[in-house]
């Protein structure tokens, strides 16, 4: 029998990490943060409301909806990303923040340090060598162009302050698009996914890049290697060492090794490979992090990925695309 866990503190899963015995996680409804403690049957032991539970956050969007997006854990620190809507709905963005909390490792609470803001519409927080990548839209996904203010942050955990807070833009937001994705292997290899959704948000166009860590925070040596204008809701990458995932739209395309110009799909899993639903669209990924083997000299992360917060972005696109369908009715 198959007893289903219950946390009250979460709704709409987006984020987890792990620290010890202790589980914390993070949802889009409720904007807190709870701990769970594995050594006793996954029971939830602590909620944190966030802000309104940290009195030493000074709060800097007096009508700010926080909601959690992703969770990440380097050393005895937990770092939090919120994106933040200028009340309620998704049309207006504050910058969001990334929320610094030292763990208590013997009673798994948690107590706020400092924070950072990043772009808006931030949902990512991808940790690879004590630096947060955090890939930021901009604002609400739009109809036919990119954000202008899209980009990644680059937040340096040795100066966890906003000096430390590198921003990357690139050049042409409104026609590349936005910045929704990125994937980093090792040093010399590293993956970001930029686009938009056509004049209907049911084909997008966009690109997958190829640069190096070295390379990053210059987008004019980023080097397109995959190309896609295709229906679906879904989009996300996941580069593990040995095979670069794309999740794009309804297929998933895998390219073998780490390619490094441009590149044809060695294997499309079509929605039919995947369900018996011919008219189906894709709703969630999940990538298993590989045994952390060394072959032909590259290093799979020993990373798992969720793409929870993608997730949320295909739901708001399926919404815009129906009110767009009854609009021309």
């Amino acid at each position: 029998m198959i007893t289903p866990l219950v946390w009250p503190a979460i709704a709409n899963l987006h984020g987890v990490a792990t620290k010890g015995k202790w589980f914390y996680g993070t949802g889009y409804d409720l904007s807190k943060i709870a701990v769970i403690d594995m050594d006793n049957e996954y029971k939830q032991k602590i909620e944190y409301t966030f802000p309104a539970d940290f009195n030493n956050f000074n709060n800097p969007y007096s009508d700010g909806v926080y909601h959690g997006e992703a969770l990440t854990v380097a050393g005895d620190y937990l770092y939090a990303l919120f994106y933040v809507n200028k009340g309620k709905g998704y049309l207006n963005y504050y910058d969001s923040i990334v929320a610094k909390f030292e763990i208590d490792t013997a009673t798994g609470e948690l107590y706020f340090e400092s924070y950072v803001t990043v772009g808006k519409n931030t949902f990512t927080l991808d940790l690879y060598e004590n630096k947060l990548y955090a890939c930021s839209l901009g604002g609400m996904q739009q109809v036919g162009t990119g954000n202008a203010d899209t980009n990644i942050c680059i937040i340096d955990l040795d100066n966890f302050t906003q000096n430390g807070v590198v921003t990357v833009n690139i050049a042409n937001p409104l026609t590349d698009g936005d910045i929704r994705d990125i994937s980093i292997v090792n040093d010399d290899n590293v993956y970001v996914f930029a686009g938009h959704y056509g004049g209907n948000y049911t084909n997008f166009i966009g690109k997958v890049y190829h640069t190096s860590l070295a390379n990053l925070t210059n987008p004019t040596l980023w080097t397109p290697i995959i190309t896609v204008d295709d229906h679906g809701y879904l989009w996300g990458i996941y580069a593990d060492g040995y095979r670069l995932w794309f999740v794009k739209g309804t297929p998933i395309a895998v390219y073998n090794g780490t390619p490094s110009t441009a590149v044809s799909a060695d294997r499309t899993f079509s929605i039919t490979d995947m369900s018996d639903y011919v008219g189906g669209n894709l709703n969630s990924a999940c990538f298993i992090a590989p045994d952390k083997v060394v072959t032909r000299g590259v290093a799979a992360p020993a990373v798992a990925k969720s793409m929870a917060s993608q997730i949320r972005l295909a739901r708001e696109a399926r919404e815009l695309a129906k009110k767009l369908q009854e609009k021309d009715k």
